[in-house]
This record gives structure tokens, C-alpha cells and sequence, in this order.
């Protein structure tokens, strides 16, 4: 009988030369008696790079491409030969950094990088630091790499594939171990579609790809390996004084990361909901740390507020109308607009005849100017864009008495220019000005102590 097994993410920054991969190594060895995943990212600004290859590809420039893969093969080199990697290793890096070579050639003769050649030439990041990673663990045990691309099965939306969870739960289940404590290394944020072709689950995947894994495997706990010590209650770039929050509920987290935690990704948790998975945040360079634990326990104060979140550069929408008054049918006229154009709706606001809502960031200003020119045929309509959401966070929020009143008392000089509440028990949000936003934030922090438990 197969021992436990933990699943341990580890981000850009925690395999970002040999003296964190020899970090990564240390940590993971204190997980004996354990079987062990370990998922990785690219290493740090990796994944940067390919992006900016894919843009020199199609502007033509096959010299400044072929430099950048020269530039990424050597880095690569340089951290196996300082890791001390078997010949064996470093020969497959360097075929690896060949094959991208021959890819981007014909890309750069080409001048074109669709959707699916992207996805193949991206996934050399998380590949490459697989192979770093996989050969600097063998100090430690037996380790052998797990291709993703045989196991997270995806569909073919290149650049953003939604995982089969079916296809993929049918494949991990074969994964198996020795029954020693054995060591596998896989890779975030890539899989393959039904037609074996590589695909990419978007910026921030490994996190995703960790807990798909952890709940296909039924994981005693999922590791999250980052460069901070746990989820804080807010930006310390903003607030110095933000603490770590020790444990919070998985609701929670899902909260804070969508509304602009940069800690975990949004999508991470929800495949550990199945099997109530715990998913913890721990700090590759602090390993003491005792981090963040996101559990299901009720034990969390159910007024307690655990975070102030925040999206900058949303842009908000004012649709107005007298068409609204009394009738049936308008806001699907305007959601069915925003959908035709791929523009995805955050938060909602409505009254008789006016509707507020926020876009977030990641469109093109033509697809919102198509989308305004339409909606101006049934409405007039307002757009405000470099515009910022605050969230505050915390369960039992809304349930709270004078709650709201104390956070809008507190910045009553501030235009609100939108506020949501009521559709999530767990946040009040509302939109302000890109450039109130530190004030705001920082005067929410002080007056509501966020992680203090009553």
C-alpha cells in the first residue's frame, strides 16, 4: 500500500537559480514519510522571456528571437553545471533549448505565432526547470519527472485551456508509486488536448495544476512554495503593517485572491473543494515559517475581518435608460452585448433605469468600443476608465451591524463611485479612483484591523 502524498507547488521565485532549487531541496526532504509531488513554475522571469520571443517571431526578427533562446539555454547551463547535474541532465536541457531553437526559427520565418505554437513554445519554461529540478532531488531519493502533458487533460482553448477533469482524474489515478518514499516532479501550468497538442492553462497556472493534481491523488495537504510567509490582510507595499493571517476559510481565500491577492491564484482552491483538500501558503525562503493554512474549519470568528483586496485599472461602465423602467428583457440585451464581445463583467450595480458595472483590464480597447457603440443603440452609456475596486473581506461580513457604516464613514471624503453588496455575505466592494486608492486602502487597514478575531 502507497504511502500519503503531499503536493508541493513551487513558484518562479523558489527555483529561480541553484541556491533556491538547493532551498527546494532542503524543504522537501523534511516532507519524509510522505510520498512527494512536487510541481514547479518556470524559473523566475522565464516565462517573460518566451513572451517577448513569441513578439520578436512575429515581428520577423529571427536574430533577436535566436539570441533570447541562447540567452534562456545558457541560464538554464549555468544553474545545472552549478547544481552539479549529471552529464545525463544537462544533455537534455540543451535538447530541450535545441528543439525551441528549430521552433523559433520557423516562427521567425513565418512572422506568425498562433494561439497553439505559442502554447508549445511557452511550456519550455516549466519543462526546463523540471529537469533542474528533478536532477538536483536525486541528492536526496529517487526521482523521476511526470509529464503533465500525459495527465492534465485540457480542452483546446490555447493560451487558457479548461482542464477535463474526467480525462485527467482517469490519468493521474494510474500514477504509481514504489511504496518507498519516492519523489516525482511534474510541471504547472501545461497539459494537452484530447488531440495530444500542447496547451497552457494561463499566467498563474501552476498553482491551478497543483491542486488538480492534490485532488486527483487525494493529497493529505497541498503545499503552495512561494516568496512570501503566508496570505497578509492586505498589500504591504501599501500597509508595512499587514500580518499574515495564520488560518483562514477557503471561501476567504477565494475572495481575496479574485479581488487582487497576488498570493494564489484565484482558480487554485476550487478542485480541493471536492475532497476538502487543506491548501497552505509557506515561504521558500523563510521555511519557519508557519504560513497560511486555507481549511474548511469554522473556527475563524464569523465577524471577523480577514483582508483588504484590490483590483486596479478596472474600467467601470454607466449604462442608463428609461427603457428600463418596468420592463422585462433589457440587462439581457446588455449582458448578451458584453458576451458577443468577449468583455467579462466583475461587479454589477443596478437601480430603475441605470446600470453600474466594472470590466476588468484584459481586453482590447476595440472590443469595448465595438461593445459601447452597440449598447448606445438602447442606452446612453458612461465609460470611466483607470478605476480601482476595494474589496473588504471576511465571513459573516454583510451579517455585521454598522459594518458598512464604519467603512464608509471613514473615507466620506472619498468619491465612491460604485458600491456592491449583497450577492457574496463574504465582501462589500466598491470602485474609487486609481489614485485614491493607497489612502483608502491604507485608512480601511488602520480603522478595521483586518485578521483580528473578536
Amino acid at each position: 500500500m502507497s504511502k500519503s502524498t503531499v503536493v508541493m507547488k513551487f513558484g518562479g521565485t523558489s527555483v529561480q537559480d541553484a541556491p533556491a532549487i538547493r532551498r527546494l531541496v532542503e524543504i522537501v526532504e523534511t516532507r519524509k514519510g510522505l510520498n512527494r509531488l512536487v510541481v514547479v513554475s518556470a524559473l523566475a522571469k522565464v516565462t517573460d522571456s518566451l513572451v517577448a520571443l513569441c513578439k520578436d517571431c512575429e515581428a520577423g526578427n529571427r536574430p533577436q528571437a535566436l539570441a533570447r533562446v541562447e540567452e534562456l539555454k545558457e541560464r538554464h547551463l549555468a544553474v545545472a553545471r552549478e547544481l552539479g547535474l549529471k552529464t545525463e541532465t544537462i544533455d537534455q536541457v540543451s535538447e530541450l533549448f535545441l528543439d525551441l531553437e528549430g521552433l523559433v526559427s520557423a516562427l521567425g520565418a513565418l512572422k506568425e505565432v498562433s494561439p497553439r505554437s505559442k502554447d508549445r513554445l511557452l511550456a519550455t519554461g516549466e519543462l526546463g526547470s523540471s529537469l533542474l529540478v528533478s536532477g538536483a532531488l536525486e541528492s536526496i531519493g529517487r526521482s523521476s519527472i511526470v509529464d503533465s502533458r500525459d495527465f492534465i487533460v485540457t480542452d483546446s482553448q490555447y493560451g487558457g485551456a479548461q482542464v477535463n477533469f474526467s480525462a485527467t482524474n482517469a490519468r493521474i489515478s494510474l500514477v504509481t508509486w514504489d511504496g518507498a518514499e519516492e519523489i516525482k516532479v511534474a510541471q504547472g501550468f501545461i497539459g494537452k488536448d484530447q488531440n495530444g497538442v500542447t496547451t497552457t492553462l494561463g499566467r498563474g497556472g501552476s498553482d491551478y495544476s497543483a491542486a488538480v493534481y492534490g485532488t486527483c491523488l487525494s493529497a493529505v495537504k497541498i503545499e503552495i512554495w512561494t516568496d512570501v510567509d503566508g496570505i497578509l490582510t492586505t498589500d504591504p507595499r501599501l500597509v508595512p503593517e499587514a500580518t499574515i493571517l495564520p488560518k483562514m476559510h477557503f471561501s476567504e481565500a477565494a475572495e481575496l485572491a479574485y479581488f487582487g491577492a497576488k498570493v494564489l491564484h484565484p482558480a487554485t482552491i476550487y478542485p480541493a473543494l471536492e475532497k476538502r483538500i487543506p491548501v497552505w501558503i509557506l515561504n521558500s525562503k523563510n521555511p519557519t515559517a508557519r504560513g497560511t493554512e486555507i481549511t474548511f474549519s469554522e473556527e475563524r470568528a464569523p465577524a471577523g475581518i480577514s483582508g483588504i483586496a484590490f483590483k486596479r485599472n478596472v474600467t467601470l461602465v454607466n449604462i442608463y435608460s428609461t427603457r428600463m423602467l418596468g420592463a422585462h428583457g433589457f440587462l439581457k440585451s446588455v449582458f448578451d452585448i458584453f458576451a458577443r464581445h468577449q468583455l467579462s463583467v466583475d461587479l454589477i450595480s443596478t437601480s430603475e433605469v441605470n446600470v453600474s458595472l466594472t470590466l476588468d483590464g484584459n481586453f482590447s480597447p476595440e472590443m469595448l468600443s465595438r461593445a459601447k457603440a452597440e449598447l448606445e443603440q438602447i442606452a446612453q452609456v458612461e465609460v470611466h476608465a483607470e478605476r480601482s475596486v476595494v474589496a473588504v473581506v471576511g465571513r459573516g461580513i454583510r451579517t455585521t451591524p454598522g459594518l458598512a457604516g464604519q467603512i464608509f464613514s471613514e473615507i466620506s471624503d472619498t468619491n465612491v463611485q460604485m458600491i456592491s453588496m449583497g450577492a457574496s455575505e463574504l465582501n462589500i466592494s466598491f470602485v474609487i479612483e486609481n489614485g485614491e486608492l493607497p489612502a483608502v486602502v491604507q485608512r480601511l487597514h488602520r480603522k478595521l484591523q483586518p485578521g483580528k478575531t473578536s
